[in-house]
Order: C-alpha cells, then sequence, then structure tokens
C-alpha cells in the first residue's frame, strides 16, 4: 500500500517504523498535493492492522473503516463545541470495534484555531491508550506551539515534476497530454490526478476562452456558456461516485456484521463526507478554472521563457494587461462564495479580461 505515497521515502520509513511502536500523536506536514493524505491512510491502515490484510487497508484506504475517523472543518474553522467537544473528543474515548487500536485524523489542522485547539490539547498530549491521533497539515507553524510540542512530527516533501511525471505514468498516462499535466501540476500530485480526469476538459475550455476573447460582450457570453457546460459536466460525476461509496458501504457492513452504532456512524461520516464534496465540488472546479486563466497570462508575462501551457499558442497581451487580468482573477477568485450567480460572475470576469491577440 506504501507505493500510492509517491517520491516520500524518508517519510514513509518513518511512518513504517513508527507503526511498529506507536505514540500518542503525529503531526503529518506537508505541501497540498504531497501526498500527506495518503501517506495518513497508510500508516493508519498499518496501526490498526498489523498484519496488513488487503480487506482492512482497501477500507482505511477508502476512509470506510469504523476504526479510522477522519474530522474535517465544516466550515473556515473547527468549532469548539460542535466539532471538538461534541465530536472529536468523545469518538477518541469510545473503544476500537474490530481491533486493538483506533485511529483519529483531523484534516487541514491548521484550522484548530487557539481555541479549539486549546479545547483538544490534553486530548492530544494524554488519549486513551488505545487511541493514535493524527493532526495533517500544509501549514503546521499556524497551529499553536503547545499542540507541535506534544506530536512526533513527520515531514513530506513537495514532489519533483519528474516524480509527478512518475506518478502518472504509472496510471497509464504518457506522451504529450502527460507533459501537459506535469507543467499544470506545479508539483501537486491531486492536481495533475483531477487534470488527468474530470477537470481536464474544463481547464480546456477555460483557457480556449481566454484566447477567443475579443473584448467584445459576445464573446464573454459565449465563453461563460461554454465553460458553464463544462463546469457542469465537471461536477456531474460527484453524484455518481457518492452513490457507488454509498452502495459498497452497505455491502461492508453487512459482510463484517458490524453492530448498530458503529454500522451508524460509518453510514453518517460518510453521508458528512458527501454533503462537503457537494458543496466543494463546484467552488473547487471554478477555483481550478480559475487557475488555469492565471496561467495563460503568466505564461504571457514569462515570454520567451518556458510556458505551462505547452498545448497552446502563447497568448500576446501589454504587461500591463496581463498584470490587470490577473488581477480581475484574484477579485473574482475572493467573491466565489459569495456570488451564487455563477454565469454573472465568469460575464464579468471575461468582461473584464483582454482581447488576446
Amino acid at each position: 500500500m506504501w507505493e500510492r505515497v509517491v517520491g516520500q521515502d524518508r517519510a514513509v520509513a518513518l511512518l513504517r517504523h513508527a507503526a511498529e511502536r506507536p505514540v500518542h500523536a503525529y503531526l503529518l506536514a506537508g505541501p497540498r498535493g504531497s501526498g500527506v493524505e495518503d501517506a495518513a491512510r497508510c500508516f493508519a491502515a498499518a496501526l490498526v492492522d498489523p498484519t496488513g490484510s488487503p480487506d482492512v487497508t482497501n477500507r482505511v484506504l477508502r476512509s470506510r473503516h469504523p476504526d479510522v475517523v477522519e474530522f474535517e472543518a465544516e466550515g473556515v474553522a473547527f468549532r469548539i463545541k460542535e466539532d471538538v467537544r461534541e465530536r472529536i473528543i468523545p469518538e477518541a474515548n469510545r473503544s476500537p470495534i474490530e481491533g486493538d487500536r483506533k485511529v483519529l485524523m483531523i484534516l487541514d489542522a491548521e484550522r484548530l484555531r487557539d481555541d479549539a485547539a486549546s479545547a483538544l490539547l490534553k486530548t492530544i498530549e494524554e488519549p486513551p491508550g488505545r487511541t493514535v491521533i493524527l493532526l495533517l497539515t500544509p501549514s503546521p507553524d499556524d497551529l499553536l506551539a503547545t499542540v507541535r510540542s506534544r506530536c512526533q512530527r513527520v515531514d513530506l516533501d513537495a514532489l519533483t515534476d519528474a516524480e509527478v511525471r512518475t506518478a502518472l505514468a504509472a496510471d497509464g498516462l504518457t506522451g504529450e497530454r502527460a507533459e501537459l499535466i506535469v507543467h499544470l501540476a506545479g508539483g501537486r500530485l491531486d492536481r495533475a490526478a483531477l487534470l488527468a480526469g474530470r477537470i481536464g476538459p474544463l481547464r480546456d475550455a477555460f483557457v480556449t476562452t481566454v484566447a477567443r476573447l475579443d473584448g467584445t460582450g459576445a464573446s464573454a457570453i459565449r465563453g461563460a456558456e461554454d465553460v458553464g457546460v463544462a463546469l457542469g459536466e465537471a461536477v456531474a460525476s460527484i453524484g455518481a461516485a457518492q452513490a457507488e461509496a454509498d452502495a459498497e458501504l452497505e455491502v461492508d457492513i453487512e459482510r463484517n456484521g458490524y453492530p448498530d452504532r458503529a454500522a451508524q456512524g460509518l453510514r453518517t461520516r460518510l453521508k458528512r463526507r458527501h454533503e462537503r464534496e457537494a458543496r466543494r465540488a463546484r467552488l473547487d472546479a471554478l477555483g481550478e478554472g480559475f487557475t488555469a486563466i492565471e496561467s495563460m497570462y503568466r505564461d504571457a508575462l514569462a515570454a520567451p521563457g518556458q510556458a505551462r501551457n505547452v498545448d497552446r499558442d502563447r497568448i500576446t497581451v501589454a504587461p500591463r494587461d496581463a498584470a490587470r487580468a490577473l488581477d480581475a482573477v484574484a477579485e473574482a477568485r475572493r467573491g466565489l462564495e459569495h456570488n451564487p450567480n455563477e454565469t454573472l460572475l465568469l460575464e464579468r470576469l471575461f468582461l473584464q479580461l483582454p482581447a488576446a491577440r
């Protein structure tokens, strides 16, 4: 299972050794796309089942094991009462269901603001003997120093282009499209996976629109329509994947004979995850689209240096216009969560972008 953690040999070696005699808490720190979540799940699988059962490993990696509980902030930060005191701390004190150990994973732990982190500090410092707590974050310095000091820290490095290329090849993607994705991913394996999948056509729609803008309202409206269609297709697969995950969970529950409390807990956690995914899907997809636009104007500013969008002719715009375009994208990004009308948001953005020459 450790083979899925790409380019992190040192961190993997530390975690495999730690799984033999674990301490109470770990801080896994690595930039986004470095594989920190994969590493944490592999570590969790080794903790709850040292024998390496393929069934247990598969369920942990798919976030469907009752003794590996993942927590994410519902909003911009973890709440003291609803998240820490009513969910995380009680779960830490519950006994494992399948084995001798349970693992709590706190994703984006930098969202534990000082008050929430303080409320959780005693549990991190002295969890029940059979509970191991994993804090995952790209920004360890944003955590309270007292929290950091209670954890054994494992750092993951940013990936190189060569490592992303190797990972894509392992998934069967090579050639020009793979090289394009390597250029666009910026060392982030998560972004590479999205670009190789459902976000790829959406990226294509955004950069095509930028290249076709001619300064008229008609081109901006047409571009917003094209991007809107691609956006709908990019998020349509979320529902189907969630239905499949629900069905697989019911099979797991029946096969393993979980007691009612454990089964309901798994269903509740999966439902919450689905709700978060549904809320974020369109926002995340639009965010990737904005990143694609930014890359086009940065390519223009970098001329004649290496372009990221190696599948496109570099657009020609004045440096001042390219800088203004980047400002317009930044403004649209800031307004993303406050503007419920995506079409108007996109039309306004495309109207602000310069005509490509």
